[in-house]
């Protein structure tokens, strides 16, 4: 009965996550779907959009904590009126515990929906999208004949969202929601039994069981075009083509919910950063006004890069090298699985296993295997970050793994088979595939970097004393709210998620042969 609440409220959290996810993300992608790339202004709000998505993914779930504790939290510039006291009406009033939760991981969960929808959606056939076009129109075509092909898309970002919400502590933490991965974090990471482990477990375990069959057995079979035959016979009468009335629509709102997302979080640290309370002189009285300067938040924020250069080099130290060490050891078993079939399926489903772990519990390993009696192993546990690393490396890695698995799934087949005539594995490693998957490990160095940066739950346990980076000094500040020091801190970082995100898309999608960047429905004949 002790973890019946905490298992009803994990429950509860990843219903609404995953219900407002799907809602918005879904509508995002058909919103994103109908803009043509041929137009200037079309394809800008296109990838405005899209880089606004992937710094959403790539801005850990503390910062996005932090940037929303710093527009609508306790301190929060909407919860400030001019007299510095706390409004409880609007959003700001309604921002805490549930709703907070269900509020960032909801819009998280948008950013993983849309993405696998768009890219699913876009990756149909030419043929396939011409015949549903012709018999329905865009709109039609779009809900009827591609969503239902992509839906395993749909389905694999909707279970990613509730994993999300089951295995993630520092946002429910932070707003006192008691769930299962918080619970084993505040109650039982000091002294696990065995009944808290599996506890912690088994909601991401059921769920990553589903979402490692979703991924590996239905994700990348090819379409089949005798799929829509039935739904396209089912059409009573065809639509218009989208005119431009309509796209100016969906542009406006995909500009609104990728704002809402990113921009607006982001621009909420930039306020609250030049946000000062003050005492004035109004009439004779002494009067406390909030108000705020671009001089301030200028000073605040150049101030904020010597007040945490420690914490911005420790990140910087730690990203790097796990960044650089999970791609090369990605790129190494990607290469060795391309000819064992078997190999790769348990490769696969370990490296979703290792990203679906609770953090707190992956610390609690680490913690023990460098507690065994060995010569040399409690120095190393206490004086290096060989296991902060190693605790980072249990999200770095998968990240890395399912870039290159997707860049060697991209190789032609015919180039590989001869590489393997001619070859030793060693010489084809070099002089083949390095060559071919050179931007591949760009982006796996690239993501695997802005996942190590901003993992808390699992380094909180096995960083050394004295060590802060800067996930884990806004996980400790942001439980007494945000004020200017804390916005300040956040904002470098998500200025380093901006950068990251245009470089990002930048590589995939640069060249337009990405799958999102060249919807095969508003190709150009």
């Amino acid at each position: 009965m002790l973890w019946l609440r905490p298992l009803l409220l994990t429950l509860e959290l990843m219903s609404l996550s995953v219900a407002v996810a799907v809602a918005i993300g879904v509508t995002l992608a058909f919103a994103l779907s109908l803009l043509r790339r041929e137009n200037r202004l079309q394809a800008a709000v296109f990838w405005v959009c899209v880089i606004g998505i992937v710094g959403t993914l790539a801005t850990p779930m503390v910062m996005h904590a932090a940037a929303w504790e710093s527009t609508a939290g306790k301190f929060g510039w909407m919860s400030l009126t001019q007299t510095s006291a706390r409004t409880y009406s609007g959003f700001a009033g309604r921002y805490s515990g549930m709703f907070a939760c269900v509020w960032i991981h909801g819009l998280f969960g948008t950013a993983i929906v849309a993405l696998a929808t768009l890219y699913g959606t876009a990756r149909i056939e030419r043929a396939v999208i011409d015949l549903a076009r012709c018999d329905g129109g865009p709109v039609w075509g779009w809900w009827r004949v591609r969503l239902p092909i992509a839906r395993n898309w749909m389905v694999f970002s909707a279970l990613a969202t509730a994993v999300l919400a089951a295995s993630e502590m520092t946002v429910v933490d932070l707003y006192g929601v008691r769930t299962v991965a918080d619970e084993f974090y505040l109650f039982h990471a000091a002294d696990p039994s065995w009944f808290s482990v599996f506890m912690v477990l088994v909601v991401p375990a059921l769920i990553g069981v589903t979402l490692t069959a979703v991924a590996i057995l239905r994700l990348f079979q090819p379409v089949n075009a005798r799929i829509i035959d039935r739904g396209l016979k089912t059409s009573s009468e065809a639509e218009e083509a989208v005119g431009g009335f309509w796209q100016g629509l969906a542009s406006l709102f995909a500009l609104g919910v990728t704002t809402l997302m990113f921009a607006f979080p982001l621009l909420g640290v930039i306020i609250k950063a030049g946000q000062q309370t003050m005492v004035v002189n109004d009439g004779g009285q002494s009067v406390v006004r909030v108000i705020w300067s671009v001089r301030r938040t200028t000073t605040v924020l150049v101030r904020a890069l010597q007040e945490f250069s420690g914490e911005y080099q420790t990140t910087l130290l730690l990203a790097s090298c796990t960044a650089v060490l999970s791609a090369l050891i990605a790129f190494l078993a990607t290469s060795i699985a391309v000819e064992r079939p078997r190999l790769r399926v348990y490769l696969d489903g370990l490296s979703v296993g290792c990203f679906l772990m609770p953090g707190p519990l992956v610390g609690l390993a680490i913690v023990r295997i460098f507690s065994v009696p060995l010569p040399g192993v409690s120095s190393l546990y206490q004086q290096s970050l060989v296991p902060t690393m190693i605790a980072l490396s249990f999200r770095a890695l998968p990240v890395a793994y399912w870039v290159m698995r997707v860049a060697f799934s991209g190789i032609d087949a015919a180039v590989m088979d001869s590489a393997k005539m001619d070859l030793k594995w060693r010489t084809r490693l070099w002089t083949i595939e390095r060559p071919l998957i050179g931007r591949a490990l760009g982006i796996a160095v690239t993501a695997s970097a802005i996942v190590a940066s901003g993992e808390v739950p699992s380094s909180l346990p096995v960083i050394p004393p004295g060590v802060v980076t800067v996930g884990t000094r806004l996980f400790g500040l942001l439980h007494s709210g945000a004020r200017y020091q804390e916005a300040s801190l956040a904002f470098w970082y998500l200025l380093f998620v901006v950068v990251a995100a245009v470089v990002l898309v930048r590589f995939v999608g640069g060249d337009g042969s990405a799958a999102i960047g060249s919807d095969r429905s508003n190709d150009v004949d």
